[in-house]
């Protein structure tokens, strides 16, 4: 066979295993099975600075098939310095689990007085599958602390400690008052503590004894 037919005998080669390799490759890595976090509630959230916020944080973990993963550990977390939070454990982070419906959600987190955007990270895992998000808040001024907030029963406001130790005084000094009325058959009395009474000290009469000598 000459050159001629040695170079027709090559380049009459099938060219199809290139393309098949590259059609194999994403099947591979798609069978590695990726979590896939997709936010429900709260993205775009603008909240109180310096004030306990209901609002909730909520997301949604699925397989590569786009079916729901119950039972997914789920990590929110907040930024270590800025425009950032606590969540109610007092730390920046918290986890949890996913539903039956792949959906984990967290909510009463302390916001701080810094006014910002932030970001919350979310890091979802189960077995070796992992996804990743982030859900975009701001902190602001402005916002308004909404009657969910109010609701919530860790939430105080600035002034609400002073407010009940003067309540509680006040009903302590109600109560002392009536328990007096009863003592005095059904009439009112102003109670008035007992007047001091110094008794002043008294020397008797001196008695001297002379022993036998």
């Amino acid at each position: 066979m000459g050159a001629v037919g040695l170079r027709r005998s090559v380049s009459a080669q099938p060219r199809w295993r290139p393309l098949a390799a590259w059609v194999l490759l994403p099947v591979a890595l798609w069978g590695q099975g990726q979590l896939r976090v997709e936010i429900q509630e709260g993205a775009g959230a603008v909240v109180p600075g310096g004030a306990l916020s209901s609002r909730r944080f909520t997301v949604v973990v699925k397989d590569e098939m786009g079916q729901p993963v119950p039972g997914a550990t789920v990590h929110f977390r907040l930024p270590a310095e800025g425009p950032t939070g606590t969540f109610s454990s007092g730390l920046r982070s918290e986890s949890t689990l996913t539903d039956s419906r792949g959906m984990a959600t967290v909510y009463g987190i302390q916001w701080g007085s810094q006014p910002g955007k932030l970001e919350i990270s979310v890091l979802a895992s189960n077995g070796d599958r992992k996804g990743t998000a982030a859900i975009p808040v701001e902190v602001s001024r402005h916002a308004v602390v909404t009657r969910e907030d109010r609701s919530n029963p860790g939430f105080k406001a600035p002034s609400s400690g002073r407010k009940w130790l003067l309540l509680a005084l006040v009903g302590a000094g109600a109560a002392a008052g009536v328990g007096m009325a009863g003592k005095g058959g059904g009439k009112a009395t102003v109670y008035q503590p007992p007047a001091v009474v110094v008794v002043p000290p008294s020397i008797g009469t001196p008695t001297i004894t002379v022993g036998k000598p």
